[in-house]
């Protein structure tokens, strides 16, 4: 009866300290995060996910900082690195869903993991892909109008959409199936009410000056790449987008 007793405190025990653990590396995930140490982060993100995989705040972290390595290597083109984190990334999402099917961020991380992985796709996947984006970045406004996030995602699919030729287009209904719709008018738009949302987003002006840059419209590309090199700078990607801000101004004004 003892050693029954003395079991059941042990059970109990550790529960709550487990719990206290998890929450202690998302902490210190958190800090490293917001210090732009990304690899520490995913680090202290995945000894919080291995004591609950199933934990909400462990597998969004977990999604999260997938895509954001994958970005961050991107840029630095180191592919190889870039494209394995993608994936994972992917299955997190797709777990973060069949756990939390109600969560509008689930959906956010689903279009946002997806736009990832059709980096590096084939043209047929990549038609698959551009549906799933639209679609999942769709279904989160639905739950949230709130969050700035698939406002941009959607953004970045319109555009990207948009600046198919038509010869492109006609050989991607042909040979990969249904190409979706997209438009410069809804990348801005939809860019611009993230910037409503959540004002100041560096990388929220990178991106539309992109959307004007396709548009002909060189006075507005001006302002919102001035924009980018006067804000501060809050994520990883700001400095990126700040060194391709000046270089594509040098370009416009010399």
């Amino acid at each position: 009866m003892k050693l029954l007793n003395i079991f059941c405190f042990l059970i109990l025990f550790q529960i709550p300290n487990q719990a206290n653990n998890l929450e202690h590396y998302i902490m210190q995930g958190d800090s490293a995060y917001k210090k732009f140490e990304l690899e520490s982060a995913l680090t202290y993100y995945k000894k919080a996910f291995e004591i609950n995989p199933e934990n909400y705040n462990s597998l969004e972290r977990m999604t999260k900082i997938c895509n954001d390595l994958a970005e961050f290597y991107y840029e630095l083109k180191e592919e190889d690195k870039a494209e394995k984190i993608v994936y994972e990334g992917v299955d997190h999402a797709k777990e973060f869903r069949k756990l939390f099917p109600d969560s509008a961020k689930v959906y956010t991380y689903l279009a946002w993991s997806f736009g990832n992985q059709a980096l590096f796709e084939g043209g047929k996947e990549k038609i698959k892909l551009a549906h799933k984006i639209r679609d999942n970045a769709t279904k989160a406004i639905a739950i949230d109008t709130t969050d700035y996030l698939p406002y941009i995602i959607l953004s970045i699919y319109n555009r990207q959409i948009a600046s198919l030729s038509w010869f492109e287009r006609l050989f991607a209904n042909t040979f990969f199936g249904d190409v979706p719709e997209g438009s410069f008018e809804d990348a801005e738009k939809y860019m611009l009410k993230a910037l409503q949302i959540q004002p100041n987003i560096i990388i929220a002006y990178f991106h539309l000056s992109l959307i004007y840059r396709e548009m002909d419209e060189e006075e507005k590309e001006v302002v919102a790449l001035k924009k980018i090199l006067d804000l501060p700078v809050y994520d990883f990607r700001d400095e990126f987008a700040k060194l391709k801000a000046e270089k594509r101004l040098e370009e416009l004004l010399n």
